[in-house]
């Protein structure tokens, strides 16, 4: 049986932290007005947000990384990727030290990460090639973890079996040095690996204490909010809901949202209070499908949880208690990511993908908002 902990949270405040499912329910709404301020207008499939100072760098699928300052961008590399599907132009980062920026895409027939000097970015270095690619389920998120390593997200590259392969990187989270050598430090074939059994992971963030929770797709629904543990089995496609989970080894997630709710959960961050302040201490989920924020609280299991859709059946990680509550439901489209950046709340929208419906998209989308508490 996979072990779960119980921990308090501290330096979170009040707050706590974010959701889980009890019931098939549509998640409630955040009781938080929030306004939203367009930066940049007219993007061409937005996927990943990076910060360095005041400066915003941001990743469009058809191959392109660009620097905004002011509200001004200008191109800084155009990576040769393939955008087939769901593939192309996908995670960016920039490492601790400030000297590279670092590139997730998609190149023909695989997956590759590459890293630039950030400062006179010239001919690409590879860090790491040969992740699985496919139209569907490529990952595709990047981010150093507080420990200073590369965290890569890959998907099961529309192979489901592959993510129960250990010597794959299909369907896993890998950990490696800012070069690209092992870091996971976990006994599993591949160095590389930290976790698998994803079906297609698009969100990681971590918790104060370092903890590291990623958010990935369901199969139509059952999307899910996982805390990473090193070396473990996640699942998929075995398993992925409450009658497959127990009487196996799987790590359960925190958050399984059922057989009739889907986030289609993509980036994810843990927020520090700066721009929408009654989210500190809590995740914020980006939703494709769903068009929201999710926004999600985290708090000891023995404490009484916030209001929202909680996640507390039996079968879970028990590991925190897990609320939901929705923001920006249906107002700017298609949610691919939400960070926290140095002055405000970023969002980018993912209205161009084909996949939009409703009032979507707009005349001028894709775009780059800020978010901010309305003040009434």
């Amino acid at each position: 049986m996979f072990p779960t902990r119980r921990r308090v949270l501290v330096g979170l405040g009040a707050a706590g932290l974010a959701g889980c499912l009890s019931g098939d329910r549509e998640t409630e709404p955040d009781a938080t007005t929030v306004e939203t301020e367009v930066v940049l207008a007219g993007l061409d499939t937005p996927w990943d947000l990076a910060f360095d100072d005041r400066t915003i760098y941001l990743s469009e699928r058809p191959g392109r990384i660009s620097r905004v300052v002011d509200g001004e961008r200008a191109t800084v590399v155009e990576p040769d990727a393939t955008e087939d599907g769901e593939g192309g132009m996908l995670g960016i980062a920039i490492d601790p030290d400030g000297e590279f920026l670092y590139a997730y895409y998609t190149r023909e027939s695989e997956n590759r990460v590459v890293r630039y000097a950030l400062n006179a970015p010239g001919d690409p270095e590879p860090v790491i090639e040969g992740i699985p690619a496919a139209e569907i389920h490529n990952g595709g998120r990047i981010d150093f973890g507080p420990e200073g390593d590369l965290w890569v997200l890959a998907g099961d590259a529309d192979d489901p079996n592959s993510a129960q392969d250990p010597e794959s990187l299909a369907g896993s989270v890998l950990r490696l040095t800012p070069e690209g050598e092992p870091a996971a430090g976990t006994d599993l074939p591949d160095p590389r690996v930290y976790t698998y059994g994803h079906r297609n992971p698009q969100g990681i963030a971590w918790l104060p204490d370092g903890t590291p929770l990623i958010a990935e797709h369901g199969p139509s629904a059952r999307d899910e909010v996982n805390r990473l543990v090193g070396g473990e089995n996640y699942g998929w496609p075995a398993a992925r809901d409450g009658e497959e989970y127990p009487g196996t080894d799987f790590a359960r997630p925190l958050v399984n949202t059922g057989p009739d709710v889907t986030w289609a959960p993509s980036g994810m961050s843990y927020h520090d209070g700066d721009g929408v302040e009654d989210w500190e201490g809590r995740l914020l989920i980006g939703g494709l499908r769903s068009q929201q924020v999710v926004v999600l609280s985290l708090s000891d299991p023995g404490q009484q949880p916030p209001e929202g859709t909680t996640y507390d059946d039996e079968w879970l990680d028990d590991a925190y208690g897990a609320t939901a509550t929705a923001a920006l439901q249906g107002e700017i489209g298609r949610i691919r990511h939400v960070a926290s950046g140095p002055d405000g709340t970023y969002a980018l929208t993912s209205n161009r993908d084909g996949r939009a419906y409703g009032r979507f998209p707009r005349e001028e989308d894709d775009v780059l908002v800020r978010l901010s508490t309305s003040t009434g």
